[in-house]
């Protein structure tokens, strides 16, 4: 653990060059990686979605206001169908920033990019306004505690076909859930935390509880994704956690 701790404070110093480190990697098929200056996405062009989104959280990040204009613009770097700002106006769901606008407040091009509508899923208004943000806030204060946060956001879909919904004249699926992890250090040591939300109306109950309630196997969400999440970027204690939790499977 002693050699990741200067390579965790050049990182830390570095955060263009901590989100390359950190990215996920993939084993999805036709998905490819989209740089922004803020954040990067994966988008998955036979779903129509990004399948994750990873940025840096620090403290810095929510200093400031938020003064672009809030208006989606079409990400012409999408391959295949690209999500208008009319297919937006038209659904009844609400379209949620994978990199909300309140970790922005410091650049004027992060701002910008958050509207980028290659930044979306689609979510209801009761679910983005509770669970979702509650969880955003809770990242935000680790961020404040611990300097640095590595944050991930995507959705999870059905694997059985049948069950698969769409939108957008069915060229967009309709995610079964979302999840929500974040990575930091503590004392040079890394942690986690991983969340995984039902996409549906939320109960009473998913209103209120802690975030703590919406607790997921970081390692069963990377086989439920396709997902290899911060692997390359952790230490040998994380792999053979998950080597252990890959043989109880069988």
């Amino acid at each position: 653990m002693k050699k990741l701790i200067p390579l965790v404070l050049l990182i830390t110093t570095f955060p263009i060059f901590a989100q390359k480190i950190a990215q996920p990697v993939s084993n999805l098929k036709n998905s490819y990686t989209i740089e922004n200056s803020a954040y990067s996405l994966g988008f998955a062009e036979n779903y129509g979605l990004p399948v994750w989104e990873m940025h840096v959280l620090t403290p810095n990040m929510l200093e400031g206001t938020f003064s672009t204009q809030s208006e989606w613009k079409q990400d012409q770097r999408v391959k295949g169908f690209r999500i208008s700002k009319k297919d937006i106006e038209g659904q009844k769901l609400e379209p949620v920033q994978l990199y909300p606008k309140t970790h922005a407040k410091h650049d004027l091009m992060a701002q910008d990019s958050c509207y980028l509508t290659s930044n979306l899923l689609f979510m209801c208004r009761a679910l983005k306004d509770s669970v979702w943000e509650k969880i955003t806030y809770s990242f935000e204060l680790l961020a404040k505690q611990y300097g640095t946060v590595y944050t991930y956001s995507g959705p999870v879909f059905d694997k059985d076909p049948l069950k698969i919904k769409h939108m957008f004249n069915n060229r967009v699926v309709t995610p079964s859930y979302f999840y929500r992890i974040a990575l930091y250090f503590v004392d040079g040591k890394p942690a986690y935390k991983c969340y995984l939300i039902k996409n549906r109306i939320p109960t009473d109950y998913d209103r209120s509880c802690e975030v703590e309630e919406f607790n997921y196997n970081i390692f069963q969400l990377e086989a439920d994704t396709g997902i290899d999440f911060f692997e390359s970027f952790i230490d040998v204690n994380f792999r053979q956690d998950k080597m252990k939790f890959l043989e109880n499977r069988h």
